[in-house]
Order: structure tokens, then sequence, then C-alpha cells
């Protein structure tokens, strides 16, 4: 399921970036630059899916503390991923202007560029947020979730689905602050089975008896959000350390709209 709403986000992002450039291109009839947009979409994809088999070669030879890294690197990547969506909340108006700054001046290469990056981006993220999931990232929940992504992508490009994007992007920064909050406890459980880690505590609690992680219950639980029925002292504060003040942020934003 967490590889759903990773690939979900991520390719919806994608795809709304895109269709905001595609509108462009409609709205200012300039219909022969599409070329240049799906030749962005080509170059961005295929240099992520040579990004997963780098680092999928990388993961062989250092398994150890590999999911232990790519966890704190992919919590660190959502939060920069959700301090910029507050920052650039009218995104629509901003890759407009860039477009428009552009329009008498290489217009075709900063489109494929733009394209390229942002999809190369989202690539990217999604690569390393699926490398750091707890256990074994499910090929068809992931797949599933570009799949839903790309059709609602299109249902609002062409006029038939209205969304509120705020209202979406508010929703899934509070799931993706537990994600990442989950993700930095993971990290450092498994960079503490390496060694890597001090243990200081081994187990503060032990709730497994209540909600098993190994269970179905806690096994949805442990995948999504990183549970832990049993944490050391570090994973513990380490959880809540970042989990208190980034759900304050997220809240905090959404009072100053009102």
């Amino acid at each position: 399921m967490a590889s759903f709403i990773i690939t979900f986000r991520e390719a919806l992002e994608a795809v709304l970036i895109v269709s905001i450039i595609f509108a462009f291109l409609n709205k200012n009839k300039l219909p022969n630059y599409k070329k240049h947009v799906y030749l962005g979409i080509t170059l961005g994809i295929v240099s992520s899916i040579i990004f997963g088999m780098i680092l999928a070669t990388l993961e062989e030879h250092f398994a150890e503390a590999f999911e232990g890294i790519f966890s704190l690197i992919g919590a660190f990547l959502i939060t920069t991923l959700i301090l910029w969506l507050h920052k650039n909340k009218n995104f629509n108006k901003e890759i407009q202007n860039k477009l428009n700054s552009s329009l008498n001046k290489n217009f075709g290469i900063t489109l494929i560029l733009l394209v390229t990056v942002n999809i190369l981006r989202e690539g990217f993220e999604t690569v390393i947020f699926l490398s750091a999931i707890p256990g074994d990232a499910s090929i068809i929940y992931a797949i599933l979730g570009i799949v839903v992504a790309l059709v609602l992508g299109y249902l609002l490009y062409i006029g038939i689905l209205k969304v509120n994007i705020s209202i979406f992007f508010t929703v899934t920064n509070v799931l993706l602050i537990l994600f990442a909050a989950g993700l930095i406890a993971y990290g450092i459980h498994e960079l503490q089975e390496a060694g890597w880690f001090p243990i200081i505590i081994e187990h503060i609690y032990d709730i497994n008896s209540f909600i098993n992680e190994k269970g179905t219950f806690g096994g949805f639980l442990k995948t999504l959000f990183g549970y832990n029925g049993n944490p050391s002292l570090i994973e513990f504060i380490a959880y809540w350390t970042y989990l208190i003040p980034s759900m304050f942020f997220a809240f905090r934003k959404k009072e100053i709209k009102k």
C-alpha cells in the first residue's frame, strides 16, 4: 500500500506539470512544440529507469546498510518535497511564468529541459522511496499508483473531474510526514542492526502482544508508517522528534490560510 501512495503522489505531480504545459501550448496555439514535451517525458523516464538499475546493483553489494541509508535519504527528500510545496503553492502559475519568459528564446530547449528535469526528479524520488520501504515494495501496487495517477491527471486535464488540488496535497502531506517519520525510525533500526549506530536501550517498550508488527494489521502499519512494536530508545526519540514539529508545521500553515 505504501508503494501505491508513493507512485500515485509522485506520478500525479508529474502528470499535473505536463498537463499545465500542454494547456499552455493549446492556449497559445503552439502544437508544434508538443513533440518537445514528449521528448522530455521520454528522457525523464529513461533516465529514471537507468537510475533504478544502478541503485539495484548497489543494493546487491551493500545490502546490510542499504535500507538504513536510503530510508534516511527518503525521509529527507520527503521533507524537502513538503517544504517546496508549502513555498510554491501556486506551482501552476510558476510553471506558466517560466514558459512565458522563455517563449521567444530557445523555447523548444526550455520545454525539453523543464519536462525532463521534473520527470527525472519525480522518478528519482520514487526509486529512493520504494527502495526505503520496509519489506518488499509491491510492484503491483506501484504500477497501480502510476495508472491511477495517469487516469486522474487526464480527467483533470480534459475537465471531466474537478478536484481541489490544495486539499489533496494537504492530505497527502500529512500521510507523507507519517511515512517520513517511519522511514527515519526504520533507517536508524537498520543502521543499528548493521552496527553503524549505538543501541543504548534495545527496547524501551514492547506492544507486539497487542499489535504485532508481523501480523496483518501491524505489518500494514510497518509498511506504510514504519511501525515498530518494540523500538529502541534512539528510534523512539528520532520518530517523535521529527513527527511532532512536522505535524505542527503542516497544520499551522493550514490555519494561516483560513
